[in-house]
C-alpha cells in the first residue's frame, strides 16, 4: 500500500490534468470521470496513508494515533467508496440518456449534481461517525437506509445498462434503413468503457466483503483472520491506482493528453538540466 498509494495519486493526478487542459474533455461524461478521479486521488492520499499508519500504530502499541488514524481511515473510506458508486450509476445514466438523444445533463449540472453528492454524503457520514462513538436505535435504522440506497444504486445502474443495451439492438436492426444513425462504435466503446470501470470495482471489494462475512459467521477474528482482512483492504484500495490505467488504455484522448503533460515535462527537466 505504500507503494501504490504515490502511484495512485500520480496517476489520477494526470487524469485530472488531462481533462482540465483539453477542453474538448470537458463534457458531462468527461466531468463524471474527473469526479472518480478525484475520488481515486484523495483515497490515494489519504484514506491509504492513514491506513499503513493505523496498522503501524497498532504494532507499535500508539493507541492515540491508532485511534486516530483508525477513525480517519474508517471515515474517509466509507466515503469516497460510496461517493465512488454514485459517480458510477451516474455515468451509466448519462450513457443512456446521451443515447437516447433527451439527455438534459450539461457539463455543468453534472458538476453540481457532484458537488451535492459530495456534500450530502458528507453530513452522512458524520452521522455515521457519531453514532459509532454514541450507538442508539436510530443506527439500525440509518443502516437499513444505507443498504436500501446501495440497492437502489444497483437497480438505477442495472435499468440504465438494459436500456442502453436496447438502444444498441434497436440501432443495429434499423441501421441501413436510418441515415441519421449515431455512431453506434464510439458509443459501445463509452459503454464498455464504464463497464470495465464498474467490474474493476467490483472485483477489487469482492474479496474484502467475502472476508467480512466469513468472520461474521465464524466469528474468527484471530491473527490469520485479520491478516487476510487487510490483504483484502489492500486489494480493495488498488482500485484507485488501476481505474487511471484504465482510462489511458481504453480513452484515446486522455491517452493523448497524458503522453502530451509528460513529454511536456521530461522536456522541461531536460532543458532546466542544460
Amino acid at each position: 500500500m505504500v507503494i501504490s498509494a504515490p502511484l495512485a495519486v500520480a496517476g489520477d493526478a494526470f487524469i485530472l490534468a488531462a481533462i482540465w487542459r483539453n477542453p474538448s474533455l470537458r463534457t458531462a461524461s468527461y466531468v463524471l470521470l474527473a469526479g472518480l478521479a478525484v475520488t481515486d486521488f484523495l483515497t490515494g492520499l489519504l484514506t491509504q496513508p492513514f491506513f499503513v499508519m493505523y496498522r503501524l500504530a497498532e504494532i507499535t502499541g500508539k493507541e492515540e494515533l491508532h485511534c486516530i488514524c483508525g477513525i480517519v481511515t474508517e471515515s474517509t473510506s466509507h466515503y469516497f467508496s460510496s461517493l465512488t458508486v454514485i459517480v458510477i450509476v451516474m455515468m451509466a445514466i448519462e450513457r443512456w440518456l446521451h443515447m437516447s438523444r433527451r439527455s438534459l445533463l450539461t457539463a455543468r449540472r453534472v458538476f453540481i449534481l457532484y458537488i451535492t453528492f459530495l456534500v450530502v454524503l458528507i453530513f452522512v457520514v458524520v452521522v455515521k461517525m457519531y453514532m459509532w462513538f454514541y450507538p442508539s436505535s436510530i443506527d439500525n435504522v440509518l443502516k437499513v437506509i444505507f443498504y436500501l440506497a446501495g440497492a437502489l444504486c444497483v437497480a438505477a445502474a442495472a435499468f440504465a445498462y438494459l436500456k442502453v443495451f436496447q438502444i444498441i439492438r434497436h440501432h443495429q436492426n434499423q441501421i441501413h434503413a436510418n441515415d441519421n444513425a449515431i455512431d453506434m462504435k464510439k458509443y459501445k466503446k463509452s459503454i464498455f468503457t464504464i463497464l470495465y470501470i464498474l467490474m474493476l470495482f467490483v472485483l477489487s471489494y469482492v474479496p474484502y466483503v467475502c472476508c467480512v462475512l466469513v468472520l461474521i459467521i465464524l466469528q474468527d477474528f484471530g491473527r490469520s483472520s485479520m491478516a487476510a482482512l487487510n490483504a483484502s483492504l489492500a486489494v480493495m484500495y488498488s482500485c484507485s491506482f488501476f481505474n487511471p490505467l484504465l482510462y489511458i488504455w481504453r480513452i484515446k484522448e486522455i491517452r493523448d493528453s497524458v503522453k502530451s503533460i509528460i513529454r511536456k515535462i521530461i522536456c522541461k527537466q531536460n532543458a532546466e538540466e542544460s
